[in-house]
């Protein structure tokens, strides 16, 4: 186990005894920086960064008796985890004993969603269970109370990612919901599908907030998809699918980071996210707008690019569809 994994483990179990945030000092937030970035790059793990701000304690700081319990004793000092050890003692120092910086707003605490789980059906138990109540996302004040869940097959080979609920989800408490809905089942069933054999979730698991808000929905914010990531995070590790489909601009932007820039951009640009290909497509709702020929073939010609990323036969009529007419 390397450091990143013994600090992850550590705030873990933090998460579980009910801690949302932690006070970090400018040397710790620039190491899980460098994480969080050489993970998005799949860039190797390393036992210990090179930057610290101060040579690490040859002694782990004190910790509450109800945390030592459940922590694993340190290696000797000339295990091959020692130095990993020595160098968490001191990050554990610094997120104990350490008040937050004073960036001026630039930055905010990165959220760790963790509900553990010693199988994989607990873990989306856990998930169930905390996501109502994380505080990270119940703290933005911009999001209702009611989560809509991923659904489908847990072991897809194809995860498909919406932006956010709106008002006919939230009330069924399931995605994609009347007119929207079909369109996104139609377009399943001629790649011979169904949602029992996707994973399909949004990007932000509850419907953004409005002022006197009754049926109306606006799109999640930056902050809000940002917070909401930790969470789809924990989901792909758990379906770990062969690709996934951003289905709208919205979703490419959470998924790929590229700023705001239109579709049509992304999609002229393969990306991946936490290494599984990403294909971007229109969101299901652009066919109840747009009855253009070759709009819907550019459309079918992604969703055949999916079916044959995941290995799915692919039949001359499938091959066909929205093509002009022959003769």
């Amino acid at each position: 186990m390397d450091a990143r994994d013994l600090v992850l483990d550590y705030l873990g179990t933090l998460q579980m005894q009910g801690a949302a945030r932690l006070p970090v000092d400018e040397s710790a937030r620039l190491i899980l920086r460098e994480w969080m970035l050489a993970a998005r790059n799949g860039a190797p793990r390393v036992v210990a960064p090179a930057r610290t701000a101060q040579p690490a304690p040859q002694q782990p700081a004190p910790v509450p008796v109800a945390q030592q319990a459940d922590r694993p004793a340190p290696p000797a000092a000339d295990s091959p985890g020692a130095e990993a050890a020595q160098y968490l003692a001191g990050l554990r120092r610094s997120l104990d004993d350490t008040t937050p910086a004073d960036n001026g707003g630039e930055e905010e605490d990165i959220p760790f969603f963790r509900p553990g789980g010693s199988t994989e059906e607990e873990a989306w138990a856990n998930l169930h269970r905390l996501l109502p109540a994380w505080k990270p996302l119940r703290e933005l004040n911009s999001l209702r109370e009611k989560p809509v869940y991923g659904e489908g097959n847990r072991h897809a080979a194809i995860m498909m990612v919406g932006d956010a609920p709106n008002y006919y989800d939230e009330k069924a408490g399931h995605l994609f919901q009347n007119e929207v809905g079909n369109k996104l089942d139609g377009m399943l069933k001629a790649m011979g599908l169904t949602r029992a054999d996707i994973y399909l979730t949004p990007l932000v698991k509850f419907r953004p907030e409005q002022p006197r808000q009754t049926m109306n929905t606006r799109p999640p914010t930056e902050r809000e998809i940002r917070f909401s990531m930790p969470v789809l995070d924990l989901e792909v590790a758990l379906v770990r699918p062969r690709v996934i489909v951003a289905l709208g601009v919205i979703a490419a932007r959470g998924l790929l980071q590229r700023g705001n820039i239109p579709l049509s951009e992304y999609q002229q640009m393969p990306g991946d996210y936490r290494g599984i290909p990403v294909v971007v497509t229109h969101h299901p709702s652009y066919l109840i707008r747009t009855s253009d020929l070759a709009e819907r073939r550019r459309l079918w010609e992604e969703m055949l690019r999916v079916m044959e990323m995941v290995g799915l036969p692919i039949s001359d009529k499938q091959r066909g569809y929205f093509l002009p007419k022959q003769g």
